[in-house]
């Protein structure tokens, strides 16, 4: 589950929930109120799951596959996205962005 960096409380599943769909760069714990970010070690996985959606977009060019398997792919990457983004939540006390390090 997800954790604050800065009281070490779970956050309750609604909270995360709604991180997972709001577009404000922080939101405050919970518990202690402190802004809590996403770090930048979850936006490369997030990036890396949701890059496999063009993938997918794909596949009817280069196989001969029927809709009902194009339809049952889509759906579980779907789910494995859903996963990624929501079960691996990772916050940061600050906001962390690409420029913080000179090493990405």
């Amino acid at each position: 589950m997800v954790k604050c960096k800065n009281c070490e409380q779970e956050w309750p599943a609604n909270a995360i929930l709604k991180r997972y769909i709001t577009l404000d760069i922080g939101m405050d714990c919970p518990h202690c109120g402190k802004t809590q970010y996403l770090s930048k070690e979850y936006r490369k996985r997030s990036i890396m799951a949701t890059l496999l959606i063009p993938l997918l977009i794909l596949i009817p060019a280069f196989f001969d596959v029927s809709f009902l398997t194009i339809a049952i792919t889509f759906m579980a990457a779907f789910i494995a996205i859903t996963f990624v983004h929501v079960f691996t939540l990772e916050l940061a006390c600050e906001e962390e962005t690409w420029r913080n390090s000179p090493y990405g």
